[in-house]
């Protein structure tokens, strides 16, 4: 590979041919192998070549194809067409990103890269919550600048299909009723908002995840997700093969899983899973994106229903994503609930990930100081999130290290030292 390139250390390029074909032939749980790879190539002259090849074998494609594999097609199709570049820095196999001047300085030997990279600041940072959306050069680039040592990439297992399944679907219909979204379409059309949503054409799976984190295994933490809606045969080999793959957390999404914390038989499962594995839950909670903004719709993510699993299993940690705040009608929506339960049980613990907002205000920095504490919340941004508004992941941690509001210790602790103890970072 040239030394101009942006990436190195990484297995020669397959042919075109095989890359197209395994566009098709990948099992469905793939998403995002070839993906990854079409973003490696840099030349024109390339991309052209495997735009054509794709072209060609969509247009002759004869039968009936998984509706995964069309999702994935359709992000092959949107990668070659805006190629993703970062100017000044370059990604290495295992290590992460770095800046072309810091492989100057190595003479592009690999293995020398490790003496000159920057050293942290007094405060270790640690990114608690990302959805592997983007290129490796674009996110590992981004936490490289924010001064982000480790990451944990999340896993969504959310079906479209499960809006047929009659006790679902019978669910959905009782909410939607009571939505504001009743007001303006009908239910079938409702219906149908909610299975676009489940499966996004940037959908991760814990594959997904895993082959992330073998690239990248000094920094990069992965969590499985499995779908506790479904039958207890599926969670229980869901769990066996997110453990077979070394993911060391379980990311839950109530509210597009279809399933009641405190009214679920798969619980124990996953609980005992993780008090057995040591595997941290990190669960959604708040309101969410799409339809799910209605509160009526989210109400599987207050943080209440949580309490009578953290009391049984108070080994097991259980993380809540979003402070239960996010919410673009009320924010804030659950957070005196999740500061509660924070502070009755210490194996609940708290990410800040799309809602940093609460940290400028005085009177929650204070009730959060008074309730579940800076011991048990955890630094993330929701990584994409922030850059779909124009706003850099430095910028965010820039923001919480100038903060007049938060002491030294607890900044301390709540940009990575909290992290570091629960993932056990040395």
């Amino acid at each position: 590979m040239p030394k101009a390139a942006s990436y190195h250390g990484f297995p020669e390029m397959p042919e075109i041919d095989d890359l197209v074909d395994a566009l098709f032939t990948d099992p469905p749980e793939v998403r995002w192998r070839v993906i990854r790879m079409l973003l490696r190539i840099e030349d024109s002259e390339t991309i052209n070549a495997v735009r054509q090849k794709l072209h060609s074998r969509i247009a002759s494609f004869r039968g009936k194809m998984d509706w995964r594999v069309q999702t994935r097609l359709q992000l092959a199709m949107k990668t070659i067409q805006r190629p993703v570049r970062v100017n000044g820095y370059a990604v290495v196999k295992g290590k992460g990103a770095f800046t072309t001047d810091e492989l100057v300085a190595a003479d592009y030997e690999l293995n020398k890269l490790d003496t000159v990279k920057a050293k942290p600041d007094i405060y270790p940072v640690v990114e608690f919550h990302v959805h592997p959306k983007m290129p490796d050069l674009k996110f590992l680039s981004d936490l490289r600048k924010a001064g982000i040592s480790h990451a944990v990439l999340l896993a969504t297992d959310s079906d479209p299909e499960d809006v047929d399944r009659p006790e679902i679907q019978d669910k959905l219909k009782k909410n939607f009723e009571r939505s504001r979204f009743a007001e303006s379409m009908s239910a079938d059309k409702f219906l149908n908002t909610v299975r676009a949503s489940l499966y996004s054409t940037t959908h991760v799976t814990d594959q997904d995840v895993a082959d992330w984190v073998s690239d990248y295994p000094e920094m990069l933490f992965g969590f499985g997700s499995v779908n506790l809606s479904k039958s207890r045969q599926y969670v229980e080999e869901k769990l066996e093969y997110i453990e077979k793959l070394g993911l060391r957390g379980i990311k839950l999404l109530p509210y597009s899983q279809f399933f009641n914390p405190a009214d679920n038989d798969n619980m124990d499962t996953l609980f005992q899973y993780c008090r057995r594995t040591g595997s941290i839950i990190l669960s959604h909670s708040g309101c969410a994106a799409g339809p799910f903004e209605d509160p009526e719709l989210s109400q599987d993510s207050r943080p209440e229903l949580w309490e009578p699993l953290v009391k049984k299993y108070p080994d097991v940690r259980l993380v809540l994503a979003h402070f239960a705040s996010y919410s673009s009608r009320l924010p804030g929506i659950w957070f005196t609930q999740a500061v509660a339960l924070g502070k009755k049980y210490s194996n609940v613990y708290a990410d800040i990930s799309a809602v940093q907002y609460l940290l400028e205000d005085k009177e929650k920095i204070e009730h959060i100081r008074k309730g579940i504490g800076f011991d048990q919340l955890l630094f993330a941004t929701d990584y994409p999130g922030p850059i779909y508004f124009g706003i850099e992941i430095s910028e965010v941690v820039n923001k919480i290290k100038a903060n007049p509001h938060i002491t030294e210790e607890e900044k301390v602790a709540l940009l990575g030292g909290n992290a570091q103890k629960i993932l056990e970072i040395k």
